[in-house]
């Protein structure tokens, strides 16, 4: 829909980020670091102070949550977020939208990458696309002949779960990994 405005939310281990988005093009950015130690309502409070300033760009028909997680994404739970440790069960869709009265759509980042990637970045045009993400956490979002594929709760792309060594992959091959060898080696 032209002229529409939507909210686009990225709730990571360490900050959300959130844009207003109208036809493809972004319009407004606000960021903040999140309390990732904290409770399910600290955490929940930092990303309704990056949405609220958000919600000032005028009207906005919708808000997109992507989050570092599995996700039910018809009910918007997210499960078991692995760096906001008191995110084993967040009811985040039926929680933003009695706040805001928007509908809310929530999914795993690294879907929500894919999926910006393939409408408006270097997969355009591509009818498969795995865009791999390396933050906080590592995983991949897989588009398979212009179609999502999300697997069970999001869990599809989530590679970064596969065990190796003694812990898990993104253990060794993410931001978290790099920020601790920092430390070590320089």
């Amino acid at each position: 829909m032209a002229g529409t405005k939507i909210i686009g939310i990225d709730l990571g281990a360490t900050n959300v980020r959130g844009a207003v988005v109208e036809d493809g093009q972004v319009s407004a950015i606000e960021a903040l670091q999140i309390k990732s130690d904290g409770t399910v309502d600290e955490v929940l409070a930092d990303i309704y102070l990056v949405i609220e300033k958000l919600l000032t760009q005028g009207d906005i028909l919708a808000i997109g949550i992507g989050v570092p997680s599995i996700v039910d994404v018809e009910q918007g739970i997210v499960y078991n977020v692995l760096n906001i440790s008191s995110w084993k069960e967040v009811h985040l869709k039926k929680i933003l939208q009695a706040r805001y009265n928007l509908p809310v759509y929530v999914n795993n980042d690294a879907n929500c990458f894919a999926v910006g990637e393939y409408y408006y970045g270097k997969g355009k045009g591509y009818s498969s696309v795995i865009g791999l993400t390396m933050g906080t956490g590592l995983g991949a979002g897989v588009i398979i002949n212009r179609h999502l594929y999300a697997g069970a709760n999001c869990g599809a792309g989530e590679f970064g779960f596969l065990p190796y060594e003694a812990n898990l992959l993104e253990y060794h091959a993410s931001g978290s990994f790099f920020t601790l060898t920092k430390g070590v080696n320089g």
